[in-house]
């Protein structure tokens, strides 16, 4: 099965137009590997600029396209989400910045409806006189550390994470129009986490509910500070919700 890591850089009055994307996943003492990721559309959604599309769950053309193999790891263990973090070319990406999130889904829910738990969020970090986001993290380090919750179940989960590219959204302009709005990069890979816990996704919601108030308004208002900024689908239940 081929992965479709394909850029996409669109260029208007000098500004970068950003596509990043997941390119593998591993452990922090370990190899990466790609054999977990779902693959995704080649061009279309890509940035996803619509929140009423289903794209914006896992942005693959089907839930149901199994990997080669689930990345295996432990409940209460930490995983590594590595980024493209190219500089912009026809054929690379540039890092956006902006906020990201992270979330678990039971596999067999196959992302539908109220089944995602936001298990680690990083958003604004600084005094609002620098672009301190989670981005810039991901952009120096070239990935992206998310710690398991323990005690989790064993068994089969989507891992959903999420780039929110904020460069455009501070206009009055909906975020559906590319040129002036938010944009966001989601990749998903499949988990097999084992352990010996019981305990179940805590206060899961439907990404698609939790997304659709933004629908048609300005995500990023100019009268905001960045240090205001809140990401969708509310504050983590998770204790490690914040980096």
């Amino acid at each position: 099965m081929k992965l479709a890591l394909i850029a996409v850089v669109s260029c208007l009055a000098l500004s970068v137009k950003s596509a990043s994307f997941v390119t593998s996943l591993g452990i922090p003492s370990g190899q990466s590997t790609t054999n977990a990721l779902l693959p995704y559309y080649m061009y279309k959604n890509m940035p996803v600029i619509d929140v009423q599309s289903f794209d914006l769950v896992c942005r693959t053309p089907d839930m149901d396209t199994p990997v080669r193999s689930a990345f295996s790891i432990t409940a209460g263990s930490t995983i590594r989400v590595n980024w493209d973090t190219k500089t912009a070319s026809p054929y690379s990406t540039i890092m956006p910045y902006g906020p990201c999130s992270y979330w678990l889904a039971p596999y067999a829910s196959k992302g539908k409806g109220k089944v995602w738990s936001k298990i680690h969020e990083n958003t604004y970090k600084g005094d609002d006189t620098k672009a301190d986001w989670c981005t810039v993290t991901i952009q120096e380090k070239g990935y992206y550390d998310v710690k398991i919750p323990e005690g989790l179940a064993p068994g089969k989960y989507y891992l959903r994470s999420e780039v929110i590219d904020l460069d455009g959204a501070r206009g009055n302009t909906p975020y559906q129009d590319f040129t002036a709005g938010a944009r966001f990069h989601v990749n998903c890979a499949v988990l097999d986490i084992t352990g010996t816990g019981t305990a179940l996704l805590k206060s899961p919601i439907s990404i698609m509910e939790a997304y659709k108030p933004y629908y048609k308004t300005t995500f990023f208002p100019t009268t905001m500070k960045n240090s205001q900024f809140k990401m969708p689908g509310g504050k983590s239940p998770y204790a490690d919700d914040t980096a």
